[in-house]
């Protein structure tokens, strides 16, 4: 048998996911498969082990290929042009880096900046048109918040993109009842409407997807389940990744998800294994940062609002039944508690229509929310969707915002007692797109800089951290019978690290390396001599 036809991985200490073998220490695979898995001692004597390429793993970890089940990968690749603002502490901080890029660009091209967060200034408060105008340049700018349920856009932009005539909700006004450039949920899709059709040509974002792909596959990422958002200014292309998988560039596997119910020739046109239309999403309320969250009970720090319901159940009802009925995924967005309670009655309602789903419902965020819902999520076909990440981000932001509630966010352990599928997940550009950040998160539930722990009690293990990245995301999107663990048969998605996970101190997760990810049986990420790599 010619070299190079199978790869054998040696002499580590290899995950599975796999009940029936946890864990093991070798894996031969070949054609994009799993082939086989055991001690070392058991493939050394394999009959496809003396032809293979042999990679010495020197005891270092080996788990199955990682999924990100809520990103936004067009909006990612579009950040690589655009001005990151996440660390910017103050108004004039954001207007030098627009300088900045003016400069580099020109006058009268459009600027793009993300990541905007004022609640790291000293004064936060989100700027207005008035004062990105100060900036005094000659460029139309856009800026989308951190959150990306919120859009400024100066006044260049603003007669551009014609908002100045616009009437529609989200629009924020002055007292004379002008537009601010404030633009919140369903208001900004006109702008970065414009804004795509003058900054990001196709050939442009082919470039920056086929950029921020292989970055994503140096994470250990292996699947990405990619959510369009396009009330947000958060379209996803998906003709574009068919291109890249038909010129084999495509480096990890992308299932998108629509915010718009799908023609019925979608799955059809995009219907393989490596890139296809997975199902629908919406969106039931805001987010926890802007107060937009549906909660049941008051803001803490502003007790005049609980947030917005963005649908009535009745219509919400409606749509799920029609995705039900097609058979697609169907993701919803909740963050707050009475966004909750009103997704789990349509889920109910749906069921009593169509008592066997094709798939789950998943539930995405689950971020607060209450005993009673958790009892009620366990009687029905549900699983989590989870942003880990929320734990050190929001460590100062939710007990501000919940007060004396704050022990309703991010139950996480709480979860998995109750014996519920948890799907990890970035909300990348929003949070930091490593999985191994999250899995550092859930079991050591610290600040970023390790100083403070948030409800210590709702740590996770290691092994049931792993399981939220790699296992459970099969199971909810129902790829496990071919993906997931390391199984004999199963597809040839992995990820080698650089040591042994089970032995380091578990505050050091996150500093881990990935030496190699391996997608259907070939490298995405760094090289073994002799095998295979994506272009």
């Amino acid at each position: 048998m010619p070299k190079g036809k199978y790869l054998y991985l040696r002499n580590g200490n290899i995950w599975t996911g796999d009940d029936a073998v946890p864990k093991t220490e070798s894996v031969i695979i070949g054609d994009g498969k799993i082939v086989s898995v055991g001690t070392t001692t058991q493939l050394d004597a394999h009959p496809f082990a003396a032809d293979a390429v042999v990679h010495n793993l020197e005891g270092t970890s080996v788990i199955p290929g990682m999924s990100d089940c809520h990103i936004h990968v067009m909006a990612c690749a579009k950040g690589l042009e655009s001005v990151d603002l996440s660390s910017a502490k103050s108004l004039e901080d954001v207007l030098e880096r627009l300088r900045e890029r003016s400069k580099e660009v020109g006058p009268d091209s459009w600027i793009y900046g993300t990541m905007l967060n004022e609640n790291n200034w000293d004064k936060p408060v989100l700027p207005t048109a008035a004062d990105l105008d100060k900036a005094w340049i000659d460029n139309p700018v856009v800026i989308h918040r951190i959150c990306t349920h919120a859009t400024i856009a100066n006044s260049k932009a603003m007669e551009l993109s014609g908002l100045n005539n616009m009437d529609m909700p989200g629009i924020r006004r002055d007292a004379d009842g002008k537009p601010t450039g404030v633009l919140v949920e369903g208001a900004q899709p006109p702008v970065h409407a414009v804004l795509k059709k003058n900054l990001f040509t196709n050939e442009l974002l082919m470039e920056y997807l086929d950029r921020y792909l292989k970055y994503a596959a140096s994470f250990g990422l292996t699947t990405l389940h990619s959510c369009s958002a396009s009330s947000l200014g958060m379209e996803e292309e998906l003709g574009l990744y068919q291109t890249l998988w038909e010129e084999g560039r495509l480096c990890c596997r992308v299932y998108n998800i629509h915010d718009q119910l799908s023609e019925p020739s979608m799955g059809g046109l995009l219907g393989n294994d490596f890139v296809r239309f997975e199902g629908f999403k919406l969106f039931l309320d805001g987010s926890l940062g802007a107060r937009t969250a549906a909660l049941t009970f008051p803001y803490a720090d502003d007790p005049t609002t609980d947030g917005m319901l963005i649908h009535e159940t009745g219509e919400l009802v409606e749509k799920l039944c029609e995705a039900t009925r097609r058979g697609d995924h169907v993701m919803v967005h909740a963050i707050g508690d009475r966004a909750l309670d009103q997704q789990l009655e349509a889920v109910e309602k749906t069921c009593a229509v169509y008592p066997e789903p094709k798939h789950p419902f998943l539930l995405n965020h689950v971020e607060i929310l209450r005993p009673d819902q958790i009892k009620k999520m366990k009687k029905l076909p549900v699983a989590c969707v989870i942003q880990p990440t929320y734990v050190p981000s929001d460590i100062d932001m939710v007990p501000a915002r919940l007060g004396d509630k704050q022990e309703l966010a991010c139950v996480w352990k709480d979860l998995v007692d109750a014996g519920l599928l948890l799907c990890g997940s970035s909300d990348a550009p929003i949070e930091v797109l490593d999985p191994m950040v999250g899995i550092w998160a859930l079991v050591n539930r610290t600040s970023y800089d390790g100083m403070r722990t948030w409800r210590p009690e709702q740590k996770l293990p290691l092994d049931q951290a792993l399981r939220i990245y790699t296992t459970y995301p099969a199971k909810a999107h129902g790829t496990w019978r071919w993906n997931g663990s390391i199984t004999p048969g199963k597809a040839a998605d992995l990820v080698i690290f650089d040591r042994d996970l089970f032995a380091i101190d578990p505050t050091e997760l996150r500093d881990v390396g990935i030496t190699n990810t391996i997608v259907d049986g070939k490298l995405s990420r760094g090289c073994i001599d002799g095998w295979d790599c994506y272009r």
